[in-house]
């Protein structure tokens, strides 16, 4: 009886039966956030130069990557230009954003160094991913789209309308920006340190 249970005990923590509750428990594990539709936004995802669409001049970089385990993308927003600075700003607006699926639909929070602030949902419609504001900002509805290209690039349309005592008027773009892969990211500018 004695060896039975001294066998018993052996085998409870030898290596071999560790290692088999230990592959059991792998096995049981979810990755919350690995199911398809939170996917949806992986193309996009990468070091990006930023062009107008209309001048070709490069307008800023855009470092887009997945974290919190795939639960979320994150954007970090570096403009060359002035196009979006305030006039009354001495620095050149630069901006962050997270966007996750929330179950139903995708939600962004965008946040920049000009005291912006936008929330945005959607998600894919036909061939291309659409985030509209949750509501009015300052009168007007906005709405941005991303779409995969052939040629490797994407094209990021953004876009207002006026809504005055509950109508929406037309769509007007803003602005088209073409995304093509920064393959030198040396030429990615240092992030910086904000407080």
């Amino acid at each position: 009886m004695k060896k039975n249970i001294l066998i018993f005990l052996y085998l409870l923590i030898s290596p071999a039966s560790v290692s088999m509750v230990s592959a059991q428990s792998v096995n049981d594990l979810v990755v919350p956030c690995a199911i398809p539709f939170y996917r949806e936004l992986d193309f996009t995802v990468g070091d990006w130069q930023v062009f107008n669409k209309d001048t070709g001049k490069l307008a800023g970089y855009d470092r887009i990557g997945r974290i919190l385990k795939g639960c979320a993308i994150q954007q970090i927003w570096v403009s060359l230009d002035d196009h979006f600075s305030s006039k009354y700003v001495p620095f050149r607006m630069n901006g962050r954003s997270v966007t996750a699926f929330n179950g139903s639909y995708w939600v962004q929070l965008w946040v920049d160094n000009q005291a912006g602030v936008q929330l945005l949902k959607g998600g894919p419609e036909k061939d291309k991913f659409v985030l509209k504001s949750d509501g009015t900002v300052g009168g007007y509805e906005y709405k941005m789209s991303w779409q995969r290209q052939d040629d490797g690039t994407l094209l990021n349309i953004h876009q207002r309308r006026e809504v005055k005592e509950g109508e929406a008027g037309p769509w007007e773009t803003l602005y088209q920006w073409v995304y093509v892969k920064n393959l030198n990211r040396d030429l990615y500018p240092n992030e910086e340190d904000e407080e």
